[in-house]
């Protein structure tokens, strides 16, 4: 018999790991998803070694903290900010941190904890939380689509997610929502039209910026002054801002035309949206909801729903975990 704290425990435990840009986590989760406990670390390190280096104190910190023995760990489960081939547990880079590239990250930690390890990308680990623990509850098929530094998502159909051939089904972020060529903005992989290079917190930002050189002198201080230009600003001001509402209109439009388009191919049970769209409130969500019925396949709008994620930053480490608790 396990133990927890040290009271004996029948349930199995899982460990999710989360390692991004902005720092690193580690929870101990039940069976039911629920966070037990949790540490981080600020920041990301160097490169890959201390990278995993922490990660594996933050691991035992959290187990020695309570009392857990291994024998009750049924998995780690962890969620990388980045591409990963998942079925191999390799990471294949990281945009950050030097050291990740066709790194067998799964297997480092396997080997060091002895306890089975598996890897998804942080938007799929996302994903996953949310199809079993959040707004996607209930659904047999599932779009997840995150907006925020960049934009991510994945696909789950019957209940599983997708890779795809080359590792990358789910790249939302890539699908082209503008024939404009090389006149419009550029996604972060250096292409033109993609949603990412019109929908990500950056790229919002940017064209707002433009956006205000040939607005009014006031207009054009009043945005300078602190907190200065960000994308919760920018969509708290769309009733009272009309460069503002130019810059929500184009965004959600794009957002609905991505989406619409994979209503319309996947037929799926939910779309679920996390990242500003899930902080900003209500009227995004509808927003982009009336742009997916304008646009998709009628008898496919009618039978999706569209929702705000639920768990927030959570999501990822919550999918994690699921994951590693999978057969």
């Amino acid at each position: 018999m396990a133990s927890v704290d040290g009271q004996r425990s029948d349930s199995a435990l899982a460990i999710g790991v989360e390692i991004g840009g902005r720092g690193h986590r580690v929870v101990l989760a039940s069976a039911d998803g629920r966070i037990i406990d949790s540490a981080h670390a600020i920041g990301h390190g160097p490169n890959a070694a201390v990278t995993v280096d922490t990660i594996c104190s933050l691991i035992e910190s959290i187990m020695s903290r309570r009392n857990v023995d291994d024998a009750i760990v049924q998995g780690i489960g962890v969620a990388f900010g980045g591409p990963v081939d998942a079925n191999r547990g390799i990471t294949q880079r990281s945009h950050r941190v030097p050291g990740f590239e066709q790194f067998p990250l799964a297997g480092v930690l396997e080997d060091r904890f002895g306890i089975r390890t598996v890897l998804e990308n942080d938007a799929r680990a996302a994903a996953l939380g949310e199809f079993t623990l959040g707004a996607g509850r209930g659904a047999r098929d599932m779009v997840y689509l995150h907006l925020g530094f960049g934009v991510g998502g994945a696909i789950v159909l019957g209940g599983r997610l997708q890779h795809g051939a080359s590792m990358t089904a789910g790249e939302i972020g890539h699908m082209v929502v503008s024939a404009n060529g090389h006149d419009g903005p550029r996604c972060s992989c250096g292409k033109p039209g993609h949603l990412e290079a019109f929908a990500s917190e950056p790229s919002i930002i940017e064209r707002m910026r433009l956006r205000l050189i040939s607005a009014d002198a006031d207009v054009k201080a009043n945005w300078l002054a602190s907190p200065g230009i960000t994308v919760r600003r920018i969509f708290d001001s769309v009733e009272t801002d009309a460069c503002a509402e130019d810059i929500v209109n184009e965004t959600v439009q794009v957002i609905g035309l991505a989406l619409a388009n994979l209503v319309t191919a996947l037929n799926p049970d939910a779309v679920v949206i996390g990242g500003y769209v899930a902080e900003t409130g209500p009227a995004m969500t509808a927003a982009i909801r009336a742009k997916i019925r304008q646009y998709a396949f009628d008898a496919a709008a009618r039978r999706v729903t569209v929702a705000a994620a639920q768990l927030g930053t959570d999501a990822g480490l919550i999918g994690a975990a699921v994951l590693a608790l999978r057969p």
